[in-house]
Parts: C-alpha cells; structure tokens; sequence
C-alpha cells in the first residue's frame, strides 16, 4: 500500500472506529490493553468493544497485527491522510454531487472565517495553482 492507495473500503468509519484509528495512529501501534487504557480515560469501553472494533478494523484491511507473546499489536495498515482523503472524496461526492467547490462555498457560507484562515486558504489556493502549471 503506497501513501496515494485509497482505503480498503468505500464505506468510512464510524465514530469509535475514527476514535480507535486515531489512538493507533497517535500509538502507531497498540495492543489492545494500550487502545483500551487510552479510550478508557475519555470513556467508558468495555475491553472487549476495543477488541471487536481492532478486529473489525483489521477485516477491513485498515490494520494488520503481529504476535507477541499473548498479545495481538495492531498496525496501521492505512495512513492517516489516506483515510482522510477518502472521507472527504466521499462527503463531497456524497452531499455535494462530487463538486468540491460546493463544499468550499458551503465552509465558507456557515462560519465566521476571519482574515488569517482566509489567508490560509487563499495561500494553499495559489501553491495549488502553481503545482499544476
């Protein structure tokens, strides 16, 4: 899998599926008493719900594991920007008829943006430009 391969599956994660990705992200890797122990201190999980979620994870190809002694380590098999790509390719497909300039007009319409995130974004509009001429 290369950093530019999309995610195993078209379906996206659900909330503690995100939760889990994130911590092993953050980990790059973790048992599942590691995974437990760092959503356990945000909220109540049963052990068991983190292994389900690992083992779920990993049928969808988004991790894989190796053995050590006992314990499974889960690894991510899929990068953090791979997913996010997919996320956002699926919403703006999704909601937005797979037009992302809907997305930016909608970003931009809801919230107050103040003159710096203009900026931003007005700087990553032009380097975009740029690396495609």
């Amino acid at each position: 899998r290369t950093p530019s391969d999309p995610p195993p599956d078209h379906e996206g994660l659900g909330e503690l599926q995100n939760r889990v990705m994130a911590l092993v992200w953050e980990l790059q890797n973790g048992t599942v008493a590691e995974v437990h122990a760092a959503l356990a201190r945000t909220r109540d999980i049963a052990y068991t719900t983190v292994l389900s979620t690992l083992r779920n994870l990993e049928k969808r190809g988004y991790l894989s594991h190796t053995v050590e002694g006992k314990a499974h380590r889960f690894h991510p098999v899929v990068s953090r920007e791979q997913h996010t790509t997919a996320s956002v390719t699926r919403l703006v497909h999704t909601l937005f008829e797979g037009d992302p300039q809907r997305l930016l007009c909608h970003l931009l319409g809801r919230d107050k943006t103040d003159d710096a995130q203009l900026d931003r974004i007005r700087d990553l509009l032009e380097q975009d430009r740029t690396e495609r001429s």
